[in-house]
This record gives structure tokens, C-alpha cells and sequence, in this order.
């Protein structure tokens, strides 16, 4: 654990991070946080992009035209809908050293393929435009070109990010919205974090704290903005050298 001496030590730091990948797993804790706001963007745009799409083929598009501007409102809309609405999931991995946190959003591996599909696609339609039209193909499309490379390896990378137990910190539950804050009373960079959960397994993680943080000071509150102006945490927002 690491204590007001350990601040500046860099190289400490950086290697007990490091080896938070390869230690044991002491306790580990599943969340899911649902998202919404692609939903709507996706009923939005789709409803501006048919309007706009009415108007245009009025006078301005043959059926080509048509055609592509049709399939661009689909995919858009499904991009939306899929990535811009999917499930966080986090991982919350406890070791001896400090905590291991992967994050990734819940997309169904089909909408990853056909968005590779989707890039395989591109990449065949730019070689043939070289082909027939030559290198200046490439000066109008260019960005689909890099766009089409791109997606044809596109695939779930999760996050992930280190917390390493720091010997005072200041842990607090927020009941109504599922989250612990915990903070350290030294640099945030050194073992800030904070936990979200759908409120199955908050006190899991609550317990659980408290046996790896045997010095911090724990507390309970209501409301998320609760824990901001509490004044434990108030006092930790400053790193203890600065005190």
C-alpha cells in the first residue's frame, strides 16, 4: 500500500501498476450501465435525413442518388442505435497491490462484422476506382479510403485503468445513484477512482473497500452531488504535501 512517501516515486508507481496485470485476483465485481442517448440521436437523425432525403429527390438526386443517400441514412441510424445506446460494462478486479478496472460497451459481435463488412466493401470499391480512374481517385475520396482501411479491422478494444490502494483515502457510497467515490489524500493521478454500479452489488463493493482500504474513512450520503461537497472530500482534494 502506498503511503505520503511514495508520492513521488514515480518508478514505484508505474511498476505496482504495471504489476496489477499479472497478480491474483482476489475479488472481482460485474456492473452494467445502460445508456439511451444513441436512441434518440438515431430517431432523430433518421427523421432529419428522410425529410431531408424527400426534399432533395425532389429536383437534386436521380435514383443513384437515391439509393446512397438512403443506405447512408441506415447505416448512420444503426450506428447510433448500436454503439451510441450500448451497455457499459466494467470489471472491477481486486487484487493485493490496488484495483484493475476494464470497461467496454455491450455491442453484439455482428454489428462489429458488419462494419468490417461494411470497410472490406470500401477498400474494394476505392482499388477499382484507382483502376478505372487512376491515382486522382484518391485526392476526392480520400478520407473514404483511410476510413474503409480502418474499419475493416474494427473491433472491441476494452479500457482499462490501474488504482492503487493508497494507505489514507476518503470512500464514499452515494445510495440513490449507485456510485462510490474514492480518493486519496495525495495526487489523483496516484489512486483516484470511482466505482458505478446498477445497484445489485454497490454494498458488495462498499464491504469490500473497506478490506482493502483498513485506514480510510468511509461514509454514506444520498445524492452523487452529496459526496462532491462533503467535506472529507474537500479536505482530500488537496495532495498532502500542499496541506
Amino acid at each position: 500500500m502506498l503511503t505520503h512517501k511514495d508520492i513521488d516515486n514515480t518508478n514505484k508507481i508505474e511498476t505496482m501498476r504495471m504489476a496489477l496485470y499479472n497478480e491474483e485476483v482476489l475479488y472481482e465485481y460485474e456492473t452494467i450501465e445502460h445508456q439511451y442517448l444513441g436512441y434518440f440521436a438515431g430517431v432523430g437523425f433518421f427523421s432529419v435525413m428522410s425529410w431531408m432525403l424527400y426534399d432533395f429527390s425532389q429536383d437534386m438526386l436521380d435514383t443513384g442518388g437515391v439509393v446512397a443517400f438512403s443506405l447512408l441514412t441506415i447505416f448512420m441510424t444503426l450506428f447510433f442505435i448500436f454503439f451510441g445506446s450500448a451497455d457499459i460494462k466494467r470489471i472491477y478486479k481486486f487484487t493485493k497491490n490496488g484495483i484493475l478496472t476494464e470497461q467496454a460497451d455491450v455491442v453484439p459481435e455482428y454489428a462489429y462484422q458488419c462494419i468490417r463488412m461494411i470497410g472490406r466493401v470500401g477498400v474494394v470499391v476505392c482499388l477499382v476506382a484507382v483502376v478505372f480512374v487512376g491515382p486522382m481517385a484518391f485526392v476526392g475520396a480520400g478520407a473514404s479510403a483511410l476510413l474503409s482501411f480502418k474499419l475493416v479491422n474494427f473491433r472491441l478494444k476494452p479500457m482499462m485503468f490501474e488504482t492503487l490502494y493508497f494507505e489514507e483515502s476518503v470512500i464514499i457510497k452515494s445510495s440513490k445513484a449507485n456510485y462510490v467515490s474514492i480518493l486519496p489524500n495525495a495526487d489523483l493521478l496516484v489512486s483516484g477512482n470511482g466505482f458505478i454500479s446498477n445497484g445489485k452489488n454497490i454494498n458488495e463493493i462498499f464491504n469490500t473497500l473497506r478490506e482493502f482500504y483498513p485506514n480510510g474513512y468511509f461514509y454514506e450520503v444520498e445524492e452523487e452531488d452529496d459526496i462532491y461537497s462533503h467535506y472529507k472530500y474537500k479536505e482530500f482534494l488537496h495532495p498532502a504535501g500542499q496541506d
